[in-house]
């Protein structure tokens, strides 16, 4: 693993213990795994990384709670080895996105009862957001919270659900203000850790995906379900503080593909020193060569931002809520490189790309899902855009044609 300039000891320490146990452990295992046992394996691969104290939602929380402080960049380094070994290992992920929000503002009991579970593999957590008809438009969640006492009752669906049928949490957001105005400050959803056995909980259908991890993909219906109050994290009207800073969580880690990307990069260059043509190796080749320079390009834009941006969050600089912008654009375009990557490395391998053991034709037809999963790309470009253009332009920076125009019409 490339080190950058910026990390600290402890982050440089960590890399190298996350290295070798991948090299160790990890890859041989992932070598010994036919990629069509990926449903039956992802639970005990997780719950021995568990084991093995490499938990990536354990790199964010305090030591206090079963943690290891890693921090946002231990985070990524982790992320970014479990990439290159092409392990499927989705309830380790899954359980990051839906109990994050569980670490960032869960009460002292909430950690304790749901957070402590999580980090020891005992328990594992799905995120539900997505409904019928609700996808990127997640403000406008229509599932329904009606308070009854110390308890709220849940009446609706989720749809597209990861390992919604299999988890124990859902971490599960929900209307509980109906009200234009409410809607209008975002004020109107609220966040509920559900376990998912509880009575009127039923899973109605696991939708099959194309690609080569199983994720459980499920409808979820939920029927006069009744939530304790204290399963709420933070407080009522909370829900999209609580959402946001999940989803850029989630982002985060989507944009460590760079760990596939890796993979890619070195795949296509062994390939090219050796594979000949004409008398030659393709390695030599100009066409070639512009494709393993693309590749090269995006790798390291890529990788360097999405380690920047990490920094910040470790360093205070910001927070997770305040994230959004920078989040959506390390996930844009860490996924949008990984695609373009693996159709470069499908040129260069040609034939063999398409064959299981160099995992290139895998790696795209996956890598398409990210673009949608975590928020869309096209739509999380209109949000980036938005705030562009609610930013106050530098007159500084203006041609003179634009200088002294009064600030409101710009």
């Amino acid at each position: 693993m490339e080190i950058l300039p910026w990390w600290t000891e402890k982050n440089k320490r960590f890399a190298v213990e996350v290295e070798e146990f991948v090299n160790s452990e990890l890859r041989p295992l992932a070598d010994k795994i036919d990629h069509n046992q990926a449903m039956e394996v992802q639970w005990e691969i997780s719950k021995f990384v568990v084991d093995k104290g490499f938990h990536p939602l354990a790199m964010l929380v305090e030591e206090e709670h079963g943690g290891r402080e890693e921090g946002y960049t231990g985070y990524t380094i982790l992320n970014e080895e479990f990439g290159r070994c092409y392990l499927n290992i989705n309830p380790l992920l899954t359980t990051v996105f839906g109990g994050g929000p569980v670490h960032l503002f869960g009460s002292p009991e909430q950690k304790e009862n749901f957070l402590t579970p999580m980090l020891k593999g005992e328990k594992w957590t799905a995120i539900c957001v997505t409904e019928p008809d609700v996808g990127n438009d997640a403000s406008n969640v229509q599932l329904f919270a009606e308070k009854d006492g110390d308890e709220y009752i849940l009446n609706g669906w989720k749809r597209f659900i990861t390992l919604g049928a299999n988890a124990d949490y859902l971490m599960t957001y929900t209307v509980t203000d109906p009200s234009p105005e409410a809607q209008a400050t975002h004020t109107h959803l609220s966040a509920f850790l559900v376990p998912r056995e509880t009575s009127g909980i039923t899973i109605e259908k696991i939708n099959e995906l194309t690609g080569n991890v199983e994720m459980f993909n499920s409808v979820i219906r939920f029927r006069d379900v009744r939530v304790p109050e204290d399963n709420m994290i933070l407080f009522e009207g909370d829900g999209w503080t609580v959402m946001t800073s999940g989803l850029n969580i989630e982002r985060l880690g989507i944009a460590a593909t760079v760990g596939q990307a890796r993979m890619l990069v070195e795949t296509a260059r062994s390939y090219g020193r050796r594979r000949v043509q004409f008398g030659a190796p393709i390695s030599r080749y100009q066409t070639i060569q512009t494709r393993m320079a693309d590749m090269a390009i995006q790798l390291k834009l890529a990788r360097t931002y999405l380690y920047a941006l990490a920094a910040q969050l470790d360093s205070g600089s910001a927070d997770m809520f305040q994230f959004g912008v920078d989040a959506a654009i390390c996930k844009i375009f860490s996924t949008d490189a990984l695609i373009e990557i693996a159709e470069d490395a499908l040129v260069i391998l040609s034939g063999d790309g398409y064959t299981e053991e160099f995992l290139a034709a895998s790696i795209l037809k996956n890598a398409l899902l990210t673009k949608v999963t975590g928020g869309g790309n096209d739509v999380l470009k209109l949000f980036v855009g938005r705030q562009e253009f609610k930013k106050t332009p530098d007159p500084s920076m203006l041609p003179r044609v634009l200088r002294g125009v009064d600030p409101n019409d710009l």
